[in-house]
């Protein structure tokens, strides 16, 4: 997935803990929350997402699929017609005179990723300038000589050295660094008070033992990737207090309910003499004093029926809304009615004189494109090309070599064991513009309209390209109608495609091959396998009447 989706995935299931949050924040364990938003994280900066049938994703995508009627784009008006069906052109050469001009890939940094660098680097300062402006002032805080602390702390030792220091430039205690923490205390706070230190003390080491500063860190590496959604900011905020609320919780049900007074009594002093403080360490007061203290105020034992209710809970919300959509689609039913099928037309353009002789010169004998058999959607295979559009695949395609599958999000995977095992590749973007003269030039016989794939370029399609090993390469054009694929190869080879114009099959082909293509569609569940047996018939019957030349018995 690219980051925006990324984001947008993750944004809802942030939108579902804040919403449970709001709810249940005060009835439930902290730590559930400080879960929810660790699996926050996770989907906002690890690309792997985990496939489920009961996803929130799965459920939109089938609906989508029930109430979105496919837009088609018509056929160019410049075909001319016989009898219902398209004209069939004479034969194009065995080959085109031309040379082959490379087209240049978008490398160099778009405007988009330009923008998003800027706002980066700027989030990444926002956090990083006072952290360091600040450590500058912690360095001056000087070691503590009181009784109490030091006999505290030899009595809660943990395996990092934990200092602790006395600072006259706070007012509140807090703690810094990850592996060399320090606890910084206020030179004002009463040092003659045994059961406000061990307060504070069991509220730092906490943070300590749970590297919550390397938390907030992670917290803030997330808002600087994802700095143009706001709901990773609210998490942000949001998960920066329930760090803090599960770490009052932690000291209440360590020393007792008993001392809910006394802490939120001193939470509320601190907190008439608290400072700003940098982003990137665990104070022991926050703007949130008030949810702090209704929190101090409700905290309970925990019981097993609320350890029950919180995983519950958990693995719901984490089923339903962080995973993606499963990866299988239900086979579309009514496929198994006969269907009225008109006799497939064969679409060829043609060769200007204005292009091919200014190219001829210096030019070495090429096939830059497959010269194919092409079955037009609006005359021969609405019910083939709609079915692949009502699927969760916007082209198919399939060779000797590899089967390929261009998914909704324009993804595209590529098996090369017949189906078993797919793999995402990844495509490099092209200049819309640039490709539209190098599809002129390179590509006056397409299997579908020139004029339509220019109207579809010149109206903001992207251009994706894809090389493969052995020097073959597709381009895909995208826009929200569909994808059309050119396939640029060295040379002819038998291979079969439907994406959202039309079914093209190139050279000769095999009837086995043809047969493969269509357990392809019913495998991806674009046809059922009556639908398939019934399509595979009639365009077989039809090569081997009209065009004997395109069926091969290898």
């Amino acid at each position: 997935m690219s980051l925006l989706q990324t984001s947008i995935s993750a944004s809802v299931f942030i939108l579902a803990v804040i919403f449970l949050r709001s709810l249940l924040i005060h009835k439930l364990p902290k730590i559930t929350f400080m879960f929810l938003w660790g699996v926050a994280l996770v989907q906002l900066l690890v690309p792997v997402s985990v496939q489920s049938q009961f996803s929130i994703f799965t459920a939109v995508e089938h609906l989508s699929r029930m109430l979105t009627v496919p837009k088609l784009i018509p056929t160019s008006e410049s075909s001319t017609f016989i009898n219902g069906t398209t004209v069939i052109m004479p034969p194009i050469t065995e080959h085109v005179t031309a040379p082959i001009m490379p087209l240049e890939t978008a490398s160099q940094i778009s405007s988009i990723v330009w923008v998003w660098l800027v706002g980066f680097t700027l989030c990444a300062l926002f956090f990083i300038i006072p952290h360091l402006r600040y450590r500058k002032i912690y360095k001056m805080a000087v070691p503590i000589r009181n009784d109490f602390i030091r006999k505290w702390q030899h009595s809660n030792l943990l395996w990092r050295d934990v200092q602790i220091r006395q600072l006259d430039h706070i007012s509140t205690p807090l703690t810094y660094g990850i592996f060399q923490p320090v606890v910084l205390l206020p030179k004002n706070l009463d040092y003659d008070d045994n059961k406000l230190l061990a307060l504070i003390l069991t509220h730092e080491f906490t943070h300590i033992k749970r590297f919550d500063t390397l938390k907030k860190w992670i917290l803030a590496t997330s808002v600087c990737v994802h700095w143009f959604n706001p709901f990773v900011w609210v998490m942000y905020i949001l998960a920066n207090r329930d760090i803090e609320l599960f770490c009052d919780e932690t000291v209440i049900l360590k020393l007792g309910e008993n001392t809910k007074p006394t802490y939120a009594r001193a939470l509320v002093r601190l907190e008439e003499k608290k400072i700003g403080l940098s982003p990137m360490i665990s104070s022991f007061s926050k703007n949130s004093i008030e949810e702090r203290i209704i929190s101090i105020m409700k905290t309970k034992k925990i019981t097993i029926t609320t350890v029950l209710l919180a995983i519950g809970l958990v693995a719901g919300v984490v089923i339903i809304f962080a995973t993606s959509a499963l990866d299988k689609t239900d086979a579309s039913t009514g496929f198994d009615e006969p269907i009225a099928y008109s006799e497939p037309s064969l679409y060829q353009g043609v060769i200007t004189t204005e292009i091919v002789p200014a190219l001829s010169q210096g030019a070495t004998i090429t096939d830059l494109m497959p010269h194919d058999l092409s079955f037009n959607k609006k005359y021969d295979v609405p019910k083939l090309i709609d079915n692949l559009m009502s699927s969760k695949y916007r082209a198919v395609y399939m060779d000797n070599e590899i089967y390929l599958r261009v998914m909704m999000d324009n993804t595209v995977q590529i098996s090369k064991d017949d189906g078993a095992v797919w793999k995402k590749y990844d495509t490099d973007e092209v200049d819309a513009k640039e490709f539209a003269k190098w599809l002129l030039i390179n590509d006056p016989n397409p299997g579908y309209s020139m004029k339509e794939a220019q109207t579809r370029l010149a109206n903001g399609a992207e251009v994706k390209h894809l090389v493969f090993e052995n020097v073959k390469e597709m381009y895909f054009i995208i826009d929200r109608n569909g994808v059309q694929i050119e396939l640029v190869q060295p040379e002819k080879i038998s291979s079969v495609l439907i994406d959202g114009q039309r079914m093209m099959i190139t050279s000769a082909i095999s009837a086995q091959m043809l047969k493969s293509f269509y357990d392809l569609l019913v495998s991806n569940n674009i046809l059922s396998e009556t639908h398939a047996k019934q399509d595979y018939s009639e365009r077989i019957k039809y090569l081997e009447k009209n065009l004997p030349n395109y069926i091969v018995t290898k």
